[in-house]
């Protein structure tokens, strides 16, 4: 085995920049694999096959959105006509990540079939539909070729919309994504080929009508998707003649397009507070910035404007798992109330949002924002009895949750009194279509290839790949519940390997050598099979927020007081008794908890406890944690709960000085992501030597 040549730490990776907007589009810091590149292991595969066993695979087999859609001449997805093309925004990937896996077909599922929307005749018409095998890949490949051969003749894909609307644009978004990821993930040329002149005449249909029919409603707001689809057609396909116009409606977008620079630098102008807009008008000057690198807004770069909008969010709206809060729009005024809730919908797109920006930019902490989110608040929004399945999902999570139901009053302000339920569709039916791209997409953009042909670990999960040099990357880790990565590079020649250590990781090391946090640890696979360990040696930290409350972290993930729920089902939509189902959620134990450690040495005072991922299990479980952090808590019988929820936490310390406590208890603060009742944001309760004072203007800043 060939060991690893180390080079100088680089935080980021030089790019050269171009000077003149149109001429072409500058490289990214690090190219994205190809769809198909990628193949899942371990805790990911498990969470991925979940996912296909739950509603990402059944969505076709039962609800109308997906099964009877618009989009395959059904009935079903009107209005928008965004449902199914969300749906296969995510499904797609998932469909070659498993296939890669050798998970190609599962079991049908069996039991009660019940739809609230009743039997549409031209679906199916009163018969119970006969169970069937879910196979992901087939449902991409009907779903994909009736699209493709049902084009229309000025190059429109989808259902017909009105040429002279300028909010029409949206609903083939997510489909020209899906597209662009099937003809990478398909590995024939044929079907490229196929796929991608069907983006390029939709998109030249698109610039064609824009020219009248200007940019409106989400399709204003989300220009940057259509953007990203336009460049991916510039840097993979054969675009003829049409380079010219696919810069040009780039530039279109863009200024036809909400103003999202003027929005994140000031929370004023056109492109306004609904959170998913926020969540992908995130990288905007990400995506932007390849089309004209030399833009500035307010005298800052694309690149530095990128990472003000996450600071700025933060500020305003920030929570402990690294997204926002945003109950259908920002709240108003600004709260980072962690009973406030975001939606399930702005979680995977900020994901997504946040790989991308890593991507063109190279910033270490837009990758590390990701991964907070992807293994925080992504499994957090899924709930079952039997727990760890992706049957059952939230409209909104909170932080601080202590009930999942019909809640009226609320302290949302956008949302119904339904959204924090569990279920098939709760509040509105977007998330269920679009929360599909999360995991995939995350997984698919774990690795990159560096401008010199480098492999580049971004985030970290068990998975290997093929890079398109030939070059093969493996990574071997039970991460984010192990502290230590094994990557593996094969290649026939000398290769530069990427790998990042996390801003938290401070006592990070490379093959026991000192590896700086924050920065792309850079370093020299020989020819042959080269083997470089990454232990990330994290230790617990305290994060403060408003009023001295605290969150618990360790490595990539956050701990939280679980709450123990019961379950009532209050509808049925599909599969046995412990699938589709619709729940309210109470609290049958104590939550009104204060933490008892000193936050200037919290290792001294909390305890970490890992058993380790089990092979097999569901990785973010309800129950038979991988991990915890074992915490002294007092209970705080003051804590009162408002509107439904948990009032914000009290001021810390929350014991003592005419504070009644309850005696010490040695509590598990269990990752965040496999809880569906939790406190997360609680006080410091009291600790010898704590000065109050420190507290007064805490939570001013987010700390990573």
């Amino acid at each position: 085995m060939a060991r690893s040549t180390i080079l100088p730490v680089l935080a980021l990776l030089c790019v050269p920049q171009l000077a003149i907007v149109g001429a072409d589009l500058s490289p990214r810091a690090f190219k994205p694999l190809p769809v198909g590149s990628i193949t899942p292991k371990g805790w990911l595969l498990k969470q991925l096959t979940l996912q296909a066993e739950g509603l990402s695979g059944h969505l076709a087999q039962f609800w109308n959105d997906v099964m009877a859609s618009s989009w395959i001449g059904g009935g079903g997805d009107g209005g928008l006509h965004e449902r199914a093309p969300y749906w296969l925004n995510g499904v797609v990937p998932l469909a070659f990540l498993l296939k890669n896996a050798g998970v190609e077909e599962l079991q049908p599922v069996t039991g009660i079939y019940k739809a609230a929307w009743g039997n549409d005749a031209k679906s199916y018409g009163n018969k119970i539909p006969t169970p069937i095998p879910v196979n992901v890949m087939a449902q991409v490949e009907k779903y994909i070729s009736y699209i493709l051969s049902h084009q229309g003749s000025d190059g429109w894909l989808g259902p017909a919309m009105d040429p002279k609307d300028g909010g029409s644009y949206w609903g083939p978004s997510n489909a020209l994504q899906a597209l662009y990821m099937y003809a990478e993930g398909s590995n024939d040329p044929a079907k490229f080929t196929n796929a991608s002149q069907a983006i390029l005449l939709h998109l030249l249909e698109q610039k064609r009508r824009m020219a009248s029919a200007k940019l409106a409603s989400w399709s204003a707001a989300r220009w940057i998707d259509m953007a990203l689809t336009a460049e991916w057609l510039i840097d993979n396909a054969d675009v003829g003649t049409h380079k010219q116009d696919l810069l040009d409606l780039i530039g279109m977008l863009h200024d036809q397009g909400s103003d999202w620079d003027q929005w994140f630098e000031t929370f004023t102008g056109n492109a306004g507070g609904h959170n998913v807009n926020n969540a992908q008008g995130l990288k905007s000057a990400a995506v932007y910035s390849r089309y004209n690198a030399t833009a500035t807004y307010d005298g800052y770069s694309m690149r530095e404007l990128s990472k003000r909008r996450m600071a700025h969010l933060d500020e305003k709206y920030g929570l402990p798992s690294g997204m926002f809060n945003g109950d259908e729009n920002l709240p108003t005024p600004a709260t980072r109330s962690p009973s406030h809730g975001i939606e399930l919908c702005g979680v995977v797109e900020a994901m997504f949002s946040y790989n991308t920006m890593f991507s063109v930019h190279g910033d270490i902490s837009l990758v590390d924002r990701a991964e907070r989110i992807a293994y925080n608040a992504l499994p957090a929004t899924w709930a079952s009895p039997k727990g760890g399945d992706m049957w059952a999902h939230q409209y909104l999570q909170a932080i601080n949750e202590i009930n999942a139901i019909k809640a009226d009053p609320h302290v949302w302000q956008t949302d119904g009194d339904m959204a924090e339920t569990y279920g098939l569709e709760p509040n509105y039916g977007c998330c269920t279509a679009n929360f599909n791209q999360g995991w995939p997409k995350y997984a698919s953009m774990l690795m990159y290839t560096a401008p010199d042909g480098g492999a580049v670990v971004g985030s970290y999960a068990p998975a290997s790949a093929v890079l398109p040099n030939g070059v093969s990357l493996d990574i071997d880790t039970e991460y984010p519940f192990g502290d230590v990565a094994i990557v593996t590079v094969k290649a026939k020649q000398t290769t530069s390997v990427y790998l990042r250590i996390p801003a938290w990781a401070v006592n990070a090391t490379v093959d026991g050598t000192k590896a700086s946090n924050g920065t792309m640890w850079v370093g020299k696979a020989a020819a042959g099979t080269t083997k470089f360990t990454v232990d990330f040696a994290p230790t617990i930290r305290l994060e403060e927020w408003d009023n001295g409350a605290v969150s618990v972290h360790r490595g990539a993930l956050m701990y939280v007081l679980p709450i123990m729920p019961n379950y009532t089902v209050y509808g049925h939509h599909f599969g046995g008794a412990d699938m589709s189902n619709d729940y309210f959620l109470v609290p049958t134990s104590k939550w009104q908890y204060a933490l008892d450690a000193d936050p200037r040495a919290p290792s001294e005072s909390l305890t970490f406890v890992q058993d380790g991922y089990k092979a097999g299990a569901a990785p973010f479980n309800h129950s038979g944690w991988p991990t915890a952090v074992s915490a002294n808590m007092r209970f705080v019988p003051s804590w009162a709960e408002v509107d439904n929820s948990a009032a914000p936490p009290p001021s810390s310390p929350a014991c003592g000085a005419g504070h009644s406590c309850g005696p010490a208890e040695k509590l598990q603060l269990v990752p965040y992501g496999g809880t569906e009742l939790r406190i997360g944001e609680m006080p410091l309760a009291s600790y010898p030597g704590l000065d109050a004072s420190r507290f007064e203007n805490a939570g001013s800043a987010f700390v990573v």
